[in-house]
């Protein structure tokens, strides 16, 4: 794993610590890292399509699905108290058809974990950190940004997700990575003492507006009214 995603799943995880003795949902769960986690004191389903990411799957006490939405189409309603789709949606088209996917297994009361791309940070990443000008226009004409991995991150907003989930109230925004996606220096990335005071860093605006608006991802916890 690398220092980027360490770090962001260090984040993830101290925000969802109250998160115990729930059955939980992790569409898109990549590698495990998130599901393992939590699977520690939660019943835990992970659905991954990617055989790559499967090939390095972590070790966990969680249910390991191969598959996309059309797995979650063929369970009930309500069979969730949980669901969690991190860094999914920027890679579909049909975002509304997933998430009403989504939201329809999670019970009323429950929660949804959603954690997006956010355009502005990566503008930020493309002028101050990579100097690449051409894609940092490409983002501000509403253009779509890259991945060596996935392909395209096809943006969207935070109000377009609850305008997408008339059911869902939001709970908790966060950001995350505003700082260490500019930082240059990568030889003190490994640090565990540098790691230790840009997360400490990181949580401490993690929840102010201003800081908010120009992280690389926002993490949004969402309850299902009724």
């Amino acid at each position: 794993m690398t220092t980027w995603d360490h770090l962001l799943k260090q984040m993830l995880w101290q925000q969802l610590d109250f998160v115990q003795g729930l059955k939980i949902l992790d569409f898109g769960s990549g590698a495990g890292e998130t599901a393992a986690h939590l699977a520690a004191c939660n019943d835990v389903t992970a659905v991954e399509p990617w055989e790559e990411q499967l090939a390095q799957r972590t070790e966990g006490a969680y249910t390991q699905l191969r598959g996309g939405v059309e797995l979650v189409r063929q369970m009930p309603d309500a069979s969730f108290d949980m669901v969690l789709c991190h860094n999914v949606l920027e890679y579909v088209d049909e975002k509304e058809a997933y998430l009403r996917e989504l939201a329809r297994v999670v019970k009323r009361g429950g929660l949804m974990s959603i954690v997006k791309h956010n355009r502005p940070g990566r503008v930020m990443q493309m002028t101050v950190l990579l100097n690449d000008f051409a894609m940092a226009n490409t983002l501000l004409d509403g253009g779509n940004g890259t991945t060596s991995k996935f392909g395209d991150i096809r943006y969207y907003t935070d109000d377009e997700l609850l305008g997408w989930l008339p059911d869902m109230a939001l709970q908790s925004l966060w950001g995350a990575r505003t700082f260490w996606d500019l930082q240059q220096r990568q030889e003190c990335h490994t640090d565990p003492d540098w790691q230790r005071q840009m997360l400490a860093l990181e949580h401490r605006v993690s929840t102010v507006p201003e800081y908010q608006a120009i992280a690389f991802f926002h993490h949004l916890l969402l309850r299902k009214r009724g």
